[in-house]
């Protein structure tokens, strides 16, 4: 599927003017009337051309409205001549001819040394159409179109101006026969019209678009009905324009159809209904003659459309998009919409689907294919509130289109839908166009900021072109000038007032924090991800040592997961009360804006670095304490399959568990080790946690491009000073670990539950996930203290790897151990489980490598031995 950008802007301005142009002038499908002339001499005429030029006019004379019959003038373009009317330092030529009767008039300028260009203007100067190369030579111009009677202007000019030197040329105007149409006959229900056609460089041109080849069809429609016109081209790119034979040479109300690509790919299609009357197609191409090839063949096809038939069928329409009139190079632009089944039926069958695109200059963006089962009749999706509708909802199918211009200037998006059957026939295009302008910053101002206590105003406007000017003055002396670095500093705090604390708290990770009572300082040094995972390590530790899990990992019990979500709980009320404090300073700021104050250069430091760490270290931690709380409401706990599904929702970057080693060691937090080991049992204990970390860690990365994004929004991303300030230091590069082998020993859990029966069973845990029972696994309730029981065997692949042994201890722990198939036996750094253990929670010890059993014995193997 392709949309061409050119021709997509062509359907909105062009094809409005088709409609006034069918009527107006008709199909030509009648013959104009004959008569003979000679070629006359040249007569010079020194009037102006109405006051557009002061060059002389050439007059040829009137053309004979016999076919063939011709007017022709040779000339040079010295570079010395008069100046073209419409191109800057080139010669022209102008010429004045007269037709008395309208017909088709063809005007060729020929040059074997230049590239000509010939503009076709009224009697009183005004351009009618131009042309490049749309002539017979590869550079040669040709207009041929239908004219009314009366006087006209040639200007004969080229395209390279007088750069490329002195050159010969001729042009001649030319009767043209009137392309005569092929008659197609009479389009009845159950009886199709097809005819097969071709474009070559001596077709006739099309009417409305110069240059154009064409071909002309008649069809009579005996009574009205809903018709479908099909114009498909394996290698061209069809036009397609009806209108009724009544229209012909006058101004008279009728039906006019036209279209481009409404039949998938570059074909063209039109489906309408039609009163009966008799009906002209013109058959055309979106290209030029001189980009088609020798030959390029199509197919028009005709139908009636059974009225109900077509009532009944599906129908997906784009019904609404919301679009920012503006965009800012480089910035991802939105594209939300509502898509409905707009039709009244069912689609063909099951495997009917939808393709969504959006399209621009340079830009394209697809979604889908979305099946046939998400659309029943009536059912319609949005992707924002500002789209919905009384009746449309959501679908994780049906997303916003993002795309990114990266030029400044005006442009323009296309969203469409493309529907297909199970065969991949289309059944159906639509879509709606928007047009917008790329800005090459962001606009704002006039706003006061303080740069080393000097106040100055700063302004950023946008041009025609969506280029953006930033100007910069000093309040007290605005003529003076600003030393480059103030300069920057002056921009970057206007930009972070403008961008990112004027609406601060509408910003979605922003609005989503729950804001405490009880406000929790925090002070960030600067947006950089090594400053915010070094505040937020400092802070996390505080939390993990106050949750007494370190004390627990050192008695080498195994961690509840309970305790893990009651720490997930209280990191969240941490969060909210941190987002308090951070909140209350941003609405004093902008107390103090309001009142008039300058906004200083450490200040817009401060509001950045502080809205980094709200986004990216406070945000992550939110939807883990809602999926713990979602877990604890429901009766089956993890179980549950929307609790299962917002666990699937979450994505993770896998971070380098390097990365949270370095930020507590930045920190100058003590027993580091003691937290990394604690972080890797909360992380097998209950796996939500890890969200909570790897969040923050995959956030904060994120953070270092961000803020070079944001000062070249700004255009001041090559100041040093400020590069300086927002350089991020270099990343941990990621171990690559080496391919497994196959004797490498299998890594493995013990764990063991409470049942409601007083017994403890035990399985393991592979490091996979994966969950292994032995057949005998459960420690009596009243098992003998210090008396070692022993599983049945825990096999991996049918093969036996060990079993698990456990004992009561005296002070009401329980101690695991592994003991592999030779004797050994393997005691994990955490082996207890606390004497008061939760009900029915799994419980987890360290991690131990236990040997890898070696592969079963094949047949051929056994047969080899018995050899």
């Amino acid at each position: 599927m392709q949309v061409s950008t050119a021709k997509s802007r062509l359907r909105v301005t062009a094809m409005a003017v088709v409609a006034i142009a069918l009527t107006a002038g008709g199909l030509a499908l009648a013959g104009s009337g004959a008569a003979s002339a000679q070629d006359p001499e040249p007569v010079l005429i020194s009037e102006p051309a109405q006051g557009t030029s002061d060059c002389e006019i050439v007059d040829l004379g009137t053309l004979d409205n016999t076919p063939g019959s011709s007017l022709a003038a040779s000339g040079r373009w010295s570079t010395e001549d008069c100046d073209s009317r419409f191109r800057s330092n080139s010669d022209a030529h102008t010429y004045r001819f007269e037709i008395a009767a309208t017909g088709r008039i063809r005007i060729d300028l020929n040059s074997t040394d230049a590239d000509s260009y010939v503009y076709l203007l009224d009697g009183e100067g005004i351009r009618i159409t131009e042309d490049d190369d749309g002539g017979v030579g590869a550079l040669d111009s040709r207009i041929e179109r239908e004219l009314q009677a009366g006087t006209y202007l040639i200007e004969a000019t080229t395209t390279a101006g007088r750069a490329r030197g002195p050159a010969d040329f001729k042009v001649e105007v030319t009767q043209v026969a009137t392309c005569e149409p092929q008659i197609l006959g009479a389009l009845t229900a159950g009886q199709d019209l097809e005819v097969a056609g071709s474009w070559t460089p001596g077709s006739c041109q099309s009417i409305f678009l110069t240059g154009h080849p064409s071909q002309y069809f008649v069809f009579a429609l005996p009574e009205g009905a809903r018709v479908r016109v099909d114009l498909t081209s394996e290698t061209g790119d069809p036009v397609l324009i009806v209108a009724p034979i009544v229209a012909l040479r006058a101004v008279v109300p009728g039906q006019v159809a036209h279209n481009d690509d409404a039949g998938g790919t570059r074909n063209s299609r039109i489906e309408q209904y039609f009163p009966a009357d008799v009906y002209g197609i013109e058959a055309t191409t979106f290209r030029t003659r001189d980009l088609q090839g020798p030959q390029i063949d199509f197919t028009l096809t005709l139908t009636i459309v059974e009225e109900e038939a077509y009532q009944r069928s599906p129908l997906l329409k784009i019904e609404e998009v919301d679009i920012p009139t503006e965009v800012v190079a480089g910035d991802p632009l939105p594209i939300n919409f509502r898509i409905g089944n707009v039709g009244g039926g069912e689609f063909p069958d099951p495997a009917s689907n939808a393709i969504l695109y959006a399209i621009g200059p340079r830009v394209f963006d697809r979604i889908g294919p979305v099946f046939a089962r998400n659309w029943p009749a009536g059912v319609a999706y949005h992707t924002n509130e500002e789209t919905a509708s009384a009746t449309s909802t959501t679908s994780p199918l049906v997303t916003p289109h993002s795309v990114t211009f990266n030029r400044a200037g005006p442009a323009w998006v296309f969203t469409a839908v493309i529907t297909f059957d199970g065969n991949d026939d289309e059944l159906g295009f639509h879509g709606l166009w928007h047009d917008l302008v790329v800005l090459s910053g962001p606009t704002y101002g006039p706003v006061l900021v303080e740069v080393d206590g000097v106040t100055y105003t700063v302004l950023a406007e946008a041009g025609n072109e969506g280029e953006v000017a930033t100007t910069v003055a000093s309040v007290a002396d605005p003529g003076s000038e600003i030393d480059p670095t103030i300069r920057a500093k002056a921009i970057y705090t206007a930009g972070v007032r403008t961008q990112l604390l004027e609406g601060i708290f509408d910003r979605p990770e922003v609005a989503a924090l729950p804001q405490s009572e009880t406000p929790n300082p925090v002070t960030v040094p600067s947006p950089t991800s090594a400053s915010l995972l070094k505040t937020a390590a400092g802070r996390f530790a505080v939390v993990l040592k106050a949750s007494g899990l370190l004390d627990v990992q050192a008695n080498g019990e195994a961690v509840s997961p309970i305790a893990v979500a009651d720490l997930v709980l209280s990191v969240a009320e941490r969060v909210s009360e941190t987002y308090a404090s951070l909140a209350a300073s941003w609405q004093t700021l902008l107390a103090q804006i309001d009142g008039g104050e300058a906004m200083s250069f450490a200040e817009a430091l401060a509001v950045q670095s502080e809205l980094a760490y709200a986004e990216s270290i406070l945000s992550p931690a939110l939807e883990p304490s809602k999926i713990v709380t979602a877990a604890r409401a429901s009766e089956l706990g993890w179980d549950d399959p929307e609790v299962q599904a917002m666990l699937a929702a979450q994505s993770n970057c896998g971070p380098d568990p390097e990365v949270l080693r370095d930020a507590f060691e930045a920190a100058g937090v003590e027993n580091v080790d003691e937290l990394i080991a604690l972080d890797t049992e909360m992380r097998a204990a209950l796996p939500v946690y890890g969200l909570v970390v790897d969040g923050a860690l995959c956030a904060a990365a994120a953070t270092d491009a961000t803020n070079i994004r944001f000062l070249e929004r700004l255009a001041i991303d090559d100041n040093d000073e400020l590069g300086e300030l927002f350089e991020p230091e270099p990343l941990v590069e990621p171990e690559i670990e080496p391919e497994p082998e196959p004797d490498l020993p299998v890594s493995l859990r013990i764990t063991a539950r409470l049942g409601d029966d007083g017994r403890i069973e035990h399985g393991v845990e592979l490091s996979s996930g994966l969950q292994v029972l032995p057949s005998r696994r459960h420690l009596p309730a009243d098992a003998t203290v210090d008396v070692w029981h022993t599983s049945g065997a825990v096999e991996l692949d049918e093969s036996p790897i060990g079993e698990i042994r456990a004992r009561r201890l005296a002070d009401g722990r329980v101690e695991m151990a592994f003991r592999t198939p030779d004797g050994e036996t393997i005691t994990p750094d955490i082996a207890y489980l606390p004497a008061a253990l939760d009900q029915g929670v799994w419980y987890r010890s360290s991690l131990i490598d236990v040997p890898r059993p070696p592969d079963p014995e094949t047949e051929d193997d056994s047969a080899s031995e018995d050899e």
